[in-house]
């Protein structure tokens, strides 16, 4: 199971790098962790990429104002 990225809402936490992570930082913690110190943690939710749309073509050719004559 993948871990999950948290924002550590207070006290404090170690990263796999063993350094400190405080208040307002970003920590990656397993499901079971989390748990036990879910009122520290706010899951960060990370929504799927949104599909891409192609612009609209240009036009190759100026627009042209008025009636023609």
């Amino acid at each position: 199971m993948a871990n999950k990225s948290y924002t550590v809402l207070s006290g404090s936490f170690r990263d796999h790098n063993n350094e400190v992570i405080g208040a307002g930082g970003t920590v990656e913690l397993p499901d079971d962790v989390a748990v036990r110190f879910r009122h520290q943690l706010l899951e960060i939710k990370q929504d799927p990429a949104p599909a891409t749309v192609a612009a609209p073509a240009k036009s190759s050719g100026a627009a042209k104002e008025g009636r023609d004559v």
